[in-house]
């Protein structure tokens, strides 16, 4: 273990000993000033005595008040043997005043030396050991030679050198030990955080939402990806982490109680909003009892919805490539005999009647057919991430010299570095229908083919996702209508197929982008496209 870095326990240790010292140092000044006799102090060498006591007592003092316990241990080891050190000839000088090891003074250096023990590490603290023994036989050795006092204490003085050999011996082992063991908890401490960190780190990045729901209802943590499924039901409290306070959904928390009654019941697919993605939610007990917190899985379903329309859409156009030959065939020659007939300038007005509402539910049929290729045909193209503005700009001029528009497509995208990742030739088949769509309604209301292409960047679970809106002048959707809106088949034309707006339905999709429909503040109809964030993988 690195002798630089210890543990707050040395610390703490050191912080002890130094008060030890202190009160050490005050009780032997205050028994030898109010003529304490029984323990012989100083009633050798009183000068002495009391000159020591005092050098200990500011020691101390300093040590406590400005050389702090932490900034010992910050610097080399040296600092804290040379304390030691002083300690011990200090107390082998309060042992000489008072008689040597007759006053029992010199057992104050076992202290020392437990302390040097555990706090130094390697052969230093024997040092000490050694230097508290020398001090004690040479203060017995100067008494008996300069001082005519009798060596009777040398058996004394040896045996007590030997017990602070074997207390330093002995503690340097235990603080090895302790070391030891004080390393394997730091570094199992480590390798505990290391391993939460982690599986924090990978719960945070889990597409999966993970919600832990207390016993009674409260949410009690939750990860990034909860918070953006359920990102339009957070209060602007925070919680201890910072992040917003997650409020659960009334559906949410109907499916959480339909499950809390019966376990095996299959949760079905929820939204938390209009145009927002399919959860589907799971639940688990954290402990086996049923009162205990309830782990909610949340998982998004768009990308599987994503590819059940994919293969929907290549399934119908295996079917559709498969019954376009029978159907058409028949349907050809019901059109051409209807037409060779229609020639007969023998028919009444009637049959010619007739033969006018054949040809044009052909003609309607053969548009379903054609509308249906048209869905499926794309299903093998690749996305590609392109600038809106620049794209949107060329389909206008395209569309516009194509269908000879009288009017007036509008572009206004802001900012306009907007990207978006899509299927560009499915965007395309979209646009046309809801630009087709717009100029026609908006021809019908003012007489004019006047349209508003807006893109901008809106805010979508704490996201900020690009956004394309067609703005018609049409007479607007009428609420029983729109409910049933984007239904395959539904329509208020009647030379219409119903298939248009159901069909851009499924291709947004298909590119994980909602279609929907709105008034807007001035009664306009507004139909808008939510791309996906363009770094967001939807092949």
């Amino acid at each position: 273990m690195d002798a630089t870095i210890q543990s707050d326990q040395n610390i703490r240790i050191l912080q002890i000993y130094n008060v030890y010292r202190f009160f050490l140092a005050l009780l032997l000044l205050l028994s030898f000033l109010t003529g304490a006799t029984t323990t012989q102090l100083g009633n050798h060498d009183p000068a002495v005595f009391l000159y020591t006591t005092l050098t200990l007592l500011a020691f101390s003092l300093f040590i406590i008040f400005v050389l702090k316990p932490e900034h010992t241990f910050t610097r080399r080891q040296r600092l804290l043997s040379t304390l030691f050190i002083i300690d011990i000839l200090c107390i082998a000088l309060l042992t000489y005043s008072s008689r040597g090891v007759l006053s029992g003074l010199g057992l104050l250096h076992l202290v020392t030396i437990a302390a040097g023990s555990i706090l130094i590490v390697g052969r230093m603290s024997t040092f000490l050991a050694a230097i508290a023994s020398i001090a004690t036989i040479y203060s017995e050795v100067y008494l008996s030679f300069t001082r005519n006092v009798v060596a009777n204490q040398y058996i004394q003085s040896g045996l007590l050198g030997a017990l602070l050999f074997a207390a330093s011996l002995y503690l340097q082992g235990l603080a090895v030990r302790m070391r030891r063991s004080a390393q394997l908890a730091a570094e199992q401490a480590s390798n505990i955080l290391s391993l939460e960190q982690l599986n924090h780190l990978i719960i945070q990045r889990m597409r999966t939402g993970i919600v832990v729901v207390g016993a009674t209802g409260e949410v009690i943590t939750a990860n990034d990806a909860a918070y953006q499924m359920l990102a339009n039901h957070s209060v602007q409290d925070t919680m201890p982490s910072g992040s917003a306070t997650l409020k659960l959904p009334n559906t949410l928390l109907e499916n959480l109680a339909q499950w809390q009654s019966n376990n095996d019941l299959r949760i079905p697919t929820f939204k938390t909003q209009k145009n927002g993605p399919q959860l589907q939610a799971n639940f688990a007990y954290l402990t086996p009892q049923t009162n205990s917190s309830v782990l909610i899985f949340l998982e998004d379903s768009s990308q599987i919805i994503q590819r059940v329309r994919q293969m929907k859409l290549a399934s119908l156009g295996r079917l559709t490539a498969s019954i376009a030959h029978e159907i058409r065939n028949p349907l050809g020659a019901i059109s051409h005999a209807s037409q060779l007939l229609k020639e007969n300038e023998t028919l009444e007005p009637a049959d010619q009647r007739l033969l006018e509402i054949v040809l044009s539910h052909c003609a309607r049929v053969n548009h379903i057919i054609e509308d249906v290729l048209h869905m499926s045909q794309h299903k093998k193209d690749n996305t590609e991430r392109i600038n809106l503005d620049d794209w949107v700009s060329q389909f206008v001029a395209e569309y516009c010299e194509a269908h000879q528009v009288k009017g007036t497509i509008t572009i206004d995208i802001e900012p306009r570095d907007i990207e978006v990742r899509v299927i560009t030739s499915q965007l395309q088949q979209i646009l046309n229908n809801l630009v087709e769509n717009g100029l026609r309604y908006s021809a019908k209301a003012t007489n004019e083919e006047n349209l508003l292409i807006k893109g901008r960047l809106d805010i979508k679970a704490n996201t900020l996702r690009p956004t394309l809106q067609v703005i018609d002048n049409g007479i607007g959707i009428d609420p029983q209508t729109e409910e049933h809106l984007f239904e395959p088949f539904h329509t208020t034309e009647s030379t219409g197929t119903g298939l248009g707006l159901y069909i851009s339905k499924e291709l947004c999709e298909a590119n994980q982008a909602q279609l929907s429909y709105r008034r807007t503040k001035d009664d306009k109809s507004c139909f808008s496209i939510h791309f996906a964030h363009p770094d967001r993988n939807i092949d």
